[in-house]
């Protein structure tokens, strides 16, 4: 499965969370139905977020499946069924009696989301804010707020983590969460932990950490600290400000009506009550005050759980470690072995444990060696039950030679808090372990306790090796196990066992794997076993120094096709045609009647107004998106938007219109004025969008220029190739590239792969602008240029493609001078023959 899949309940795993299972149906069919009785604002948001395209960092972008279900249950709960306390959830969505309530806590809407480690929690939260912020400014000032408090976990490393994401409201510009024509409305001041507060924004949001709520130190020596702290700092600071460090306690008794996120910041054990107890206080204090308390509370955590191991009753979204693993969203975890490995009855950690220590130290080994052309660098994670223990394992560890000064240890306390002496370096540490530069992060290898808690899920884990002897008392959730490891060396590609590709190794003891049974219980899953002393098949694809005489160069033409740039002036609305509506004096109402068929008579009969749109902004803000995502036109939404009213104004009724009107909006949301004012635009200027244009030479691609890569599929050895192997995706590609390693008129050819970065652009049959990629390059001995397809199967856009890469090919040769040609080799006419050479199999094809 794919991560933006959209999974029906029924494909789902039950969720033991007692609201979730019937939340799942609800929304799947709320979802279905078109998302009906949400604001018009809402609306607008759920359009652009999930059904328009996205470009984020110059890579197509869609929101993952958990994420989408994640803020679209909010809303649903929240916007739609108004369910804005728990009991009244427990009455709709429950399943059975309810335990673990504490009726204390039901003084304000309440969520909870369990979404697994990886699985992009930070974007729901970004969601949650936006549909809050625009609602609120748009829509309702008491049921939304412009007011938030994102609370960190203990952990300082999550602090820090949501610092880089929120900070300057970084993730609002980067990723797509904004329509926009809304983006110049979005004003939201972010004011971090550090940062001193004089006046409160209206529009505003507080990022700290739990600590902060927490009852304090005398002032004194707060103040003490505090001057030693800003002593060591180049910045100036005012004196007021020395007391608004820590203050943002005391700042929001004057934030009625704010949303409330907390990541990781249950801490499943003994916090939870007491910082609670805070927010309650908080609620009653800005009730008092001002009349409206906490506008809600979010949960956001993949243990959301009491310190009994039961998980939180007000769970709205659950979205397992299980679905993340099979939606390809996080590494896959596996279990080794070490062959005749026992522990040993020895007081020492190190003679106990060797066996898998040792394991761990190679895998770690051949993973280096076989990131090392991919510039990547592998982290070894050894995890102790004890500091003691920790403290042995690390001078171990750190005395074998290629680890030596590479590896970091970690002390933490009862809670799994990293101690206060080895936090600056763990939280360093945290920000740059993916790094391969050994002067940014010199360290390869972490030793620390089981207890290590959120924050250090970084990339780069490949192994693990858990340390736990089977008379352990201690408790350990399993998810910490392989929490650490599980976000994805590689995010574009698909966990590959076979290929070692996304995968995180989890090696140890018996005491350990009995860790790990326990998760597969609980997860419904079973991880695959392997043998630690079976080599890695990671296979990188990297250009061989022994080969570069088969090097290609592939010139870069500029495009022929272009969509074409707008100008508004150039369009002229009254040459459209018109759809001449009436205007209908329509009574905006409807009427239910529900007969008794039995008795032939009505019972029930009632007449509700329709619901007709409020803003007429976004109304012709939604038809303009429709227009330019067919037309699949990026960044003319301000051209348009003009355009699309002008006409609804003047062109669509037959008779000029105030776009105010509730008839005029009322018309335009009926689905059948929607297709065909949106099939207008799009026939209308689906040929003006594109211009074509003389290609012109630009730089060349040289496949010795190629930076190395993995590949999960197919390879072939070809000594013709200036790789190490030919990338293949088929069977048929590698018989193909055995017979071009083979024939007589081939000097050097290469697959091509979208890491090469050749691609021709084309018109599909439906008119769409689209990249594609063929198959192969070959160069011949006559100094001839083939660009080769080897298709078995024939789609659509075959003679789209075809025509357009014909055509390339003799921009190509004018613009180069060195002859380029197009062929497509037919799967069964060339296993017909034994061809000796690429002008043979052209010969023949031509001939067919």
């Amino acid at each position: 499965m794919r991560p933006i899949e959209l999974l029906h309940p029924e494909q789902r795993q039950p969720s033991k969370a007692y609201l979730v299972n019937e939340l799942r149906k609800a929304v799947y069919t709320w979802r279905e139905q078109g998302y009906p009785n949400t604001t018009d604002t809402t609306k607008r948001l759920l359009q652009y977020w999930f059904n328009e395209d996205h470009i984020v960092n110059g890579e197509p972008f869609q929101f993952w499946f958990c994420q989408r279900e994640g803020i679209e249950t909010l809303i649903y709960v929240y916007e739609v069924m108004k369910k804005r306390n728990f009991i009244d959830m427990a009455r709709d969505f429950g399943a059975g009696p309810i335990q673990g309530y504490d009726p204390s806590y039901d003084q304000y809407p309440l969520y909870a989301f369990k979404m697994a480690t990886g699985s992009g929690k930070t974007y729901v939260m970004a969601l949650s804010i936006v549909w809050q912020y625009f609602n609120h400014k748009k829509e309702n000032k008491n049921d939304y707020t412009s007011k938030f408090l994102l609370i960190a976990g203990e952990k300082n490393v999550i602090y820090d983590r949501l610092t880089r994401d929120f900070k300057d409201g970084k993730i609002f510009r980067v990723l797509t969460l904004i329509p926009p024509e809304w983006q110049e409305e979005f004003d939201l001041k972010v004011i971090l932990k550090e940062d001193p507060i004089h006046i409160i924004p209206e529009a505003v949001l507080f990022l700290t950490n739990i600590q902060q709520l927490e009852e304090k130190q005398s002032r004194k020596k707060e103040v003490e600290e505090y001057v030693d702290k800003v002593m060591e700092l180049p910045a100036v600071y005012n004196v007021s400000n020395i007391y608004q460090e820590n203050r943002i306690k005391e700042v929001l008794t004057s934030c009625s009506n704010i949303m409330i996120l907390k990541d990781e910041a249950h801490h499943i054990y003994s916090f939870e009550k007491a910082w609670k107890k805070i927010l309650l206080e908080l609620n009653k204090n800005l009730t008092s005050r001002h009349g409206k308390g906490i506008n809600m509370e979010l949960d956001f955590t993949a243990t959301p759980k009491t310190e009994t191991g039961a998980l939180f009753p007000w769970i709205i979204v659950d979205f397992s470690l299980k679905e993340a693993i099979e939606m390809n969203i996080v590494k896959l975890p596996l279990k080794g072995f070490v062959k005749g490995a026992e522990e040993i009855a020895s007081k020492k950690t190190v003679e106990r444990y060797r066996a898998w220590i040792d394991a761990g130290i190679r895998r770690w080994r051949e993973y280096k060696e076989k990131l090392k052309p991919l510039n990547k660098k592998p982290v070894l994670f050894l995890q102790c039950p004890e500091n003691e223990e920790a403290d042995e394992i690390f001078n171990y560890v750190n005395s074998v030679p290629d680890l030596k000064n590479k590896v970091l240890l970690i002390h933490t306390d009862s809670t799994g808090e990293i101690k206060k002496a080895d936090l600056p370096k763990a939280r360093e540490f945290a920000k740059t372990i993916d790094d391969p530069a050994p002067e940014k992060n010199p360290y390869e290898a972490i030793v620390s306790t089981l207890m290590l808690n959120e924050g250090w899920d970084v990339r780069n884990v490949n192994v693990i090796v858990g340390l736990r002897s089977y008379t352990s008392k201690r408790k350990v959730l399993p998810e910490q196990v392989i929490g650490r490891g599980l976000r994805k060396m590689f995010p574009e590609e698909d966990a590959n066992v076979d290929k070692s590709i996304n995968t995180l190794e989890v090696i140890g003891p018996p005491g350990l794997i009995d860790i790990l049974e326990e998760l597969e219980a609980q997860e419904g899953i079973k991880f695959t076993e392997f043998d630690t002393e079976k080599s890695l098949n990671l296979t990188t694809i990297f250009v061989d120094e022994n080969k570069l005489d088969k090097n290609i160069e592939i010139p870069i033409l500029s495009p022929r096709i272009f969509i074409r740039e707008f100008h508004l002036e150039e369009v002229e609305v009254y040459k459209l045609p018109s759809l001449s509506l009436p205007l209908e004096n329509k009574i905006l109402e409807m009427e239910y009647v529900a007969v008794d068929v039995l008795k032939g008579m009505e019972v029930i009969k009632r007449k509700w107004d329709l619901p007709v749109p409020q803003d007429p902004k976004s109304v012709i803000a939604y038809y303009t998106d429709q227009i330019l995502k067919q037309l699949k036109i990026g960044g003319a939404f301000a051209i348009f938007y003009p355009l699309v009213k002008k006409y609804v104004v003047e062109k669509l009724f037959n008779e000029n219109v105030d776009i105010d009107d509730p008839r005029v909006l009322y018309k335009l949301s009926s689905p059948e004025v929607q297709e065909s004012l949106i099939k207008l635009f799009v026939e209308t200027f689906k040929d003006l969008t594109f211009i074509e244009r003389e290609p012109e030479k630009g730089d060349v691609i040289k496949l010795s220029d190629i930076r190395p890569f993995i590949w999960s599929k197919m390879v072939y050895p070809a000594n013709r190739c200036i790789f190490n192997y030919v990338p293949c995706e088929n069977d048929f590609e590698v018989d193909f590239a055995r017979f071009l390693d083979k024939a007589e008129d081939v000097v050097s050819f290469s697959k091509i792969v979208p890491k090469i970065g050749f691609f021709v652009e084309y018109r599909d049959s439906e008119g769409n602008l689209r990249h594609y990629y063929p198959d192969f390059v070959v160069v011949l001995n006559n100094g001839n240029h083939w660009i080769l397809e080897t298709k078995g199967r024939e789609d659509v856009d075959v003679e789209y493609k075809d025509k357009r890469t014909k055509l390339w090919c003799e921009d190509a040769m004018k613009l180069t001078k060195n002859k380029w040609a197009f062929k497509r080799i037919d799967q069964k006419n060339f296993e017909k023959y034994r061809f000796k050479s690429i002008e043979e199999l052209i010969s023949t094809m031509k001939e067919d």
